[in-house]
């Protein structure tokens, strides 16, 4: 399923200060990276296979830079908001819904003084076999 990649896609077509990466976050300073979070789940079985998934990603930003890292994440979901569906290139599933569930926050700020701002994802698909 190449659910991941497409919402990657989608984030990297902004024109954003800094490259967006798969993965996880890591503790270099002006990371932006897109990653799978815990608790994504199957909501429905249909009798063809298909299933009805709850999918949740999460949009990390590692900064020094506070005024950026808002900028950043707000356009990023003032984006997300206006998307309705994602599509998939290898037809594995469908996108009925996509969701910013939680609007960005900062997380923490390190002894350093880097902070870590984030942002929720929710995304229905239909997955097919």
């Amino acid at each position: 399923m190449d659910l991941y990649e497409r919402l990657y896609d989608k984030i990297e077509s902004l024109e954003l200060p800094m490259n967006c990466y798969m993965g996880f976050l890591l503790d270099q300073e002006n990371t932006l990276c897109v990653y799978p979070l815990p608790g994504s789940r199957t909501t429905e079985k249909y009798f063809d296979g298909t299933r009805e998934r709850q999918m949740l990603y999460e949009i990390g930003f590692f900064t020094d830079d506070q005024q950026l890292a808002d900028q950043t994440m707000w356009m990023i979901t003032e984006y997300l908001d206006q998307t309705e569906t994602l599509e998939s290139e290898n037809d594995s599933f469908e996108s009925f819904d996509v969701e910013v569930s939680e609007t960005p926050f900062i997380s923490q700020i390190d002894n350093r003084g880097l902070s870590t701002y984030l942002l929720d994802i929710k995304i229905m698909i239909n997955q097919f076999n």
